[in-house]
């Protein structure tokens, strides 16, 4: 399908810079690269949604085909693993697939489910993490972002020389259709790095957002993804809920408008 986008014209990208004071962006990617060394690392599946052509590059796909993709001395292996990161640490060793991907939490939902994605922007079934306290200036820039309440607030970090292959935040085509776009703001902090897209699913065609802007947000719905850069590199997610002024402002409109 065409891409979802935001808003009644359907943006494929909206930007948050204009609600948000300047930021010392020298301090907050040196604390960032700090805190970075200082926090747990987690394996989770960060692309679950995977699009069909790119299904074999994705871990998830392995995930849900166990049966179809382990002997059985494997399987009883995988069995005896208790949690998600033991689980995909152990596939990515024993498979070809690869999951160059890590995360931190600041904030982290609890569970109401398995995925973790229904409940991630609602601000009370989030909580500080033991990794917040090394990012402070990070949370002083939080704390003047347009939301009425913080949810969920994750770092994404991707090994050199690899891509996040086209997926949308949910399980899949049915998820998709009945779970509304959260509110949420996605920033990196180095120059000529990570880069989001959205993609259209039919005709493949990418879209980027603005180079000249910071503070972005699509639709998680969408497909959507990042290029393989020559470095280490991470982006930052903050989950929430929006004020209603910012989303008239940034859909241009005169009336209040939930997700």
């Amino acid at each position: 399908m065409p891409i979802l986008g935001l808003g009644p014209n359907k943006h494929p990208f909206l930007y948050l810079d204009d609600f948000i004071p300047e930021v010392d962006w020298k301090r907050l990617h040196q604390e960032l690269s700090y805190g970075i060394s200082q926090s747990l690392w987690h394996k989770k599946f960060v692309s679950s949604g995977v699009h069909p052509v790119w299904k074999e590059s994705e871990i998830t796909t392995t995930f849900t085909e166990l049966t179809d993709r382990l002997d059985h001395s494997q399987l009883e292996l995988f069995k005896k693993l208790k949690t998600t990161d033991e689980r995909i640490k152990f596939l990515t060793a024993l498979t070809y697939t690869p999951h160059p991907f890590w995360l931190i939490f600041l904030r982290w939902n609890k569970r109401i489910e398995s995925t973790g994605v229904y409940n991630k922007a609602v601000p009370e079934d989030c909580h500080w993490t033991d990794d917040s306290q090394h990012f402070p200036y990070l949370k002083e820039i939080i704390d003047t972002m347009p939301f009425t309440g913080i949810g969920r607030v994750i770092l994404f970090m991707t090994e050199a020389n690899n891509s996040t292959v086209p997926h949308f935040d949910v399980l899949n085509q049915k998820q998709r259709q009945e779970k509304e776009n959260d509110d949420f703001i996605w920033f990196n902090t180095k120059d000529n790095s990570k880069s989001v897209f959205v993609m259209d699913d039919e005709t493949m065609i990418k879209y980027y957002p603005d180079t000249n802007k910071k503070f972005i947000w699509f639709n998680e719905m969408d497909y959507h993804g990042t290029d393989a850069v020559s470095h280490f590199s991470f982006s930052v997610r903050i989950d929430g809920k929006f004020k209603d002024h910012i989303k008239e402002k940034i859909y241009g409109s005169s009336r209040s408008i939930s997700n």
